[in-house]
Formats: structure tokens, sequence, C-alpha cells
């Protein structure tokens, strides 16, 4: 026997992460932290804001992620009116600790290859073969013997 199926509404992802005990406290966990992150933000000198990342408070601590020690001897400074102006907005925070996160490198980009075509590698050779001995004329041979192919044929 098959049973009947049920209507099935779309609900917004809201809704349904709030209704549930775990996930709605993660979300509301989540929003909080938002909230923390926009006000430290505001508090801080704009050229500092892209450089500082908050963890969630624990204990009434506040913990900063900075890139290098010269930020975070920066912040440091400024403890002490961060702590008060975060009072001001509601935020019982008693302690900011500071911690440099040394982020992974980027990776390099390759180099660039660019190839001359088939056509433009002939004249430049015919090119260098019509100058008599000169810097030009070196300078066009290490060009054709890089674009040669295999890239380090002799000119």
């Amino acid at each position: 026997m098959k049973r009947p199926k049920a209507n099935r509404v779309a609900r917004p992802l809201t809704t349904l992460l709030s209704a549930s005990d775990g996930a709605g406290s993660l979300l509301v966990a989540a929003e909080q932290l938002g909230r923390l992150e926009r006000d430290v933000h505001a508090l801080l000198p704009p050229a500092l804001t892209a450089s500082v990342k908050v963890t969630p408070p624990r204990d009434g601590a506040l913990v900063f992620l900075v890139a290098n020690n010269a930020l975070a001897a920066r912040l440091r400074q400024q403890t002490p009116s961060l702590i008060d102006g975060l009072a001001a907005r509601g935020w019982l925070i008693r302690t900011i600790r500071i911690r440099v996160s040394i982020a992974a490198p980027e990776p390099q980009k390759p180099p660039k290859e660019a190839r001359l075509p088939r056509q433009g590698l002939v004249s430049l050779r015919d090119l260098r073969d019509a100058l008599e001995p000169s810097p030009l004329r070196d300078a066009l041979a290490r060009l054709v013997a890089r674009h040669s192919y295999g890239g380090s044929r002799k000119p």
C-alpha cells in the first residue's frame, strides 16, 4: 500500500534552523557573533577593520585574531577603550586577548608563458640573421632561443 503524499511547503531555511533546538542555537550564536564583530569593527579605526577577526567570546573574554605582531601591538593599546565601547553597546566583555594568526601564504601564480606564432618566430630569425653583430642581435638571438620549440635551443 502506498501512503498518501503529504503536501510539502517550501519554508525559509532560517525558519527551519530556528525550529530545531541544536541548529537553532547555532543560528543564534552565528547572528550574535556577527553583531559583535560589527560592533568591534565600528569601534576600531577603519585601517584595522579588515585585519581583525573576532572569535566567539567565552567567559567574558574576547579573542582577536590578527595577521602580524604590529597589528597586535596596536590593538593592545586600544583594548581599554574597546572594552568600554563594547560595554556601552551592551556586551559583557571583561578582557580582550589578541593572537597572531599566521595565514597560509597564497599560492604563487604560474609564470606567463607567451608563445610566438611560427610565422613571427621565422620573421625574428630572419631579422636576427640580417643584423650585424650588436646588442640588438644578441637580444633577438635570446628571444628566438626562448620561443623556439623546446624553449632552450641555441640561436
